[in-house]
């Protein structure tokens, strides 16, 4: 091992945005990857939650202030922003300056890594550090991919220019092959737990579903849809749907005897997927990311954003799954036939380009850092 120029280990803060589980699980397995390779790791995350979630994985965790960016038509305006943040501006300045007073008291790390969580950019700015991006956002910054139905890159593009102005190098997590012309971008697979890798695959007559909630959009249409064709038109399998814990009481009544609804449990609900002929959900990068390792196809139902309706039109076109806007029994029905056919495309595809574990290539960049007394190299600006 060689860290940061010498064979002492790296120091390093992960900055993990607390939007959702899908970073915190893509994050967490890089910064336990790295602490297995004998490197000091601390996260800088977003609620109380999450910071619960690392510290109960042994790594010391603070909470920082991230700003409410909303898009109205595709984008994010000055006025807005100000409306959404400007009473907890104050009191999230005061939290951004006391992690850095932390940082400094505890000792400024060699690099900082950001899946754009705010904080972590201005800290690696303040202390002169080099800043690396693992995420698989990036790509909406570096390329110029086109409008989904209504939906365009524009707001998405905005956030990570606000969050993070510049990095000195982006690995793009993306599960289907893209190309830029920056050498300082860098495409890798995404980044998946070994709790996925190592689970043991089968083909049972099982169908898993999770849906989620985002603001006014939630799950219960396409549960109770999904519920009543797999009740009416689907009886040889069986439909296990998993809600968040809050949504279950509203839920529970869409349930029988084929049909089960359950509170989401991460482990239980990857075991399930491992069995299951085929998976149906929202268009979230996580879950379809760990689906197409696991060589299951999806029906995707993409919530009301550029990144979701990206992720549904990527995989419906690389015939790794359907998409469609809500849950209708035609397009499921032909989903479910066309379910051999489209987990033998997954698997080739898994096969290509996602069986090799990222995270080697992430820590081997970190490792090889020039040592901090050495000129960084020239930042990638918006």
């Amino acid at each position: 091992m060689s860290g940061n120029g010498s064979e002492q280990p790296l120091n390093v803060i992960i900055g993990v945005n607390g939007i959702g589980m899908g970073h915190t699980v893509r994050q967490s397995a890089i910064a336990q990857y790295l602490r297995d390779r004998g490197h000091q790791v601390r996260i800088i995350t977003n609620g109380s939650g999450r910071v619960a979630y690392f510290r109960d994985l042994g790594f010391p965790a603070w909470d920082g202030w991230m700003p409410t960016l909303l898009a109205r038509d595709d984008r994010i305006h000055a006025r807005d922003a100000v409306a959404a943040n400007i009473r907890q501006a104050p009191g999230g300045l005061r939290r951004h300056l006391q992690l850095r007073r932390l940082v400094r008291s505890s000792g400024v790390p060699h690099v900082f890594v950001t899946d754009y969580e705010p904080n972590t950019p201005r800290l690696a700015y303040h202390f002169g550090r080099p800043l690396i991006s693992i995420d698989q956002q990036s790509k909406y910054r570096h390329l110029d991919l086109p409008a989904v139905d209504r939906y365009a890159r524009t707001a998405d593009e905005q956030r990570l220019r606000y969050f993070a102005p510049r990095v000195d190098r982006s690995f793009i997590c993306s599960y289907v092959p893209l190309d830029a012309e920056d050498r300082r971008i860098e495409f890798i697979a995404p980044v998946i737990p070994d709790l996925i890798r190592s689970a043991p695959v089968t083909t049972e007559p099982l169908v898993t579903a999770y849906f989620s909630r985002y603001f006014d959009h939630g799950p219960e249409e396409s549960v109770r849809e999904l519920a009543s064709i797999f009740r009416q038109s689907v009886p040889d399998r069986t439909l296990r749907i998993y809600t968040q814990p809050t949504e279950l009481r509203s839920l529970r009544g869409y349930a029988d005897a084929r049909v089960e609804i359950r509170a989401f449990d991460r482990e239980a609900f990857i075991a399930d997927m491992a069995r299951s002929e085929a998976v149906f959900s929202n268009a979230g990068f996580n879950l379809i990311s760990e689906a197409l390792v696991l060589g299951k196809p999806v029906h995707l139902i993409p919530l009301p954003t550029y990144d979701q309706h990206w992720c549904a039109k990527v995989i419906d076109e690389a015939g790794l799954g359907t998409a469609a806007p809500r849950i209708e029994r035609r397009a499921v029905l032909e989903f479910l036939a066309r379910g051999r056919a489209l987990s033998d495309n997954v698997v080739r595809h898994r096969d290509l380009y996602l069986s090799a574990d990222p995270r080697e290539r992430i820590a081997s960049y970190l490792e090889s850092l020039p040592a901090v007394d050495r000129p960084i190299p020239t930042p990638i600006a918006g």
